[in-house]
């Protein structure tokens, strides 16, 4: 377990990118050679794969500006903490994503203006983690302004005020790690109200769509006649 850990937090983009390559290459060579025998074991694999890794990497930039906002607060008091929710590749991604301004509004304009208006991707399920991580982020901007707003006026003292940061980024915490376990795991999330929230935005996918709490009418348990 200790192992794997260390692993985990040693990994880099790069090697990252290797692996994707390495599943890419394999998709190439079964189209290449059609391979008969693994051809729908394979095919189901990637989708799974690709279909819970971009729903994970949904919450990718809401995370990491969470992160980045924390950062100054919390680095000098509580640096172990910091560092075991910034493995190498979350270290890497925040040094680029502190070189692009308004980043968040980016992140809004493609992710509502072109994913969620378009149903791109075809997959509901990652057009819905997108659509949740967009409300997030939105939730965020104007908790962060606030917060920030609260501690430097009426909070002087720099410990208390990386105390009272650690609340929060915990806070956060405990939003974003739920959302990420959910997305690998192919869940959504339990709350209705949440649910339904989300699911009004991503609209009905084609004419024959059955919303989310409902059934068909035709597969409907038959009512007992009266008597």
């Amino acid at each position: 377990m200790k192992e794997a850990i260390r692993v985990l937090f040693g990994l880099y983009w790069l090697e990252i990118i290797i692996l994707v390559l390495f599943l890419v290459i394999a998709f190439i060579l079964e189209q290449k050679f059609n391979f008969k025998k693994p051809r729908e074991w394979f095919f189901a694999f990637n989708t799974l794969i690709f279909t819970r890794s971009f729903s994970a990497l949904a919450y990718a930039v809401p995370y990491l500006d969470m992160i980045n906002l924390h950062i100054p607060l919390l680095k000098d008091d509580h640096p172990l903490i910091l560092r075991l929710f910034m493995p190498n590749f979350v270290a890497d991604s925040i040094d680029v994503i502190q070189q692009i301004p308004f980043l968040t509004f980016i992140y809004l304009s493609i992710g509502y203006g072109f994913f969620i208006r378009y149903k791109i991707p075809g997959d509901r399920f990652v057009r819905y983690n997108i659509m949740y991580s967009i409300m997030l982020v939105s939730l965020q901007g104007i908790l962060n302004e606030m917060f920030l707003a609260f501690t430097d006026t009426f909070i002087v003292d720099d410990y208390l005020r990386a105390q009272v940061t650690l609340m929060a980024f915990f806070c956060w915490l405990s939003l974003y790690i739920p959302c990420f376990v959910r997305a690998f795991l192919g869940k959504y999330d339990k709350n209705q109200f949440i649910r339904e929230a989300v699911e009004v935005h991503l609209g009905r996918d084609g004419p024959d769509f059955i919303w989310w709490d409902r059934e068909r009418k035709d597969k409907a348990p038959k009512k007992p006649p009266l008597n």
